[in-house]
């Protein structure tokens, strides 16, 4: 049976000017200098300059960015990692 791609996540960058990404859910935010991927590994942001988006593809979690690559860092869902503690913790946090 064939997997679907978008249970996979790879991350290929080129020369820090091409981005391939699998593995996407969802695009919360894209700007020429910022964007914020949800991925099956967590949410991912890329900050880079004039930053454009060459090829979108969400059924098969697929994206292809094209601009000067800065920065990745991934974060953790907030919900997810709080998934696990109590009513009292959340409150007093």
């Amino acid at each position: 049976m064939e997997e679907k791609n978008a249970a996979n996540h790879k991350v290929f960058i080129q020369d820090r000017e091409f981005l391939e990404i699998t593995g996407v859910t969802n695009v919360e935010k894209f700007t020429d200098g910022e964007i914020l991927l949800e991925t099956v590994k967590g949410m991912l942001n890329i900050k880079g300059e004039k930053m454009h988006m060459k090829q979108l593809n969400l059924e098969a979690g697929n994206i292809s960015i094209e601009g000067y690559i800065k920065m990745l860092s991934y974060t953790e869902d907030v919900k997810e990692k709080e998934k696990g503690k109590g009513l009292l913790q959340k409150l007093l946090k």
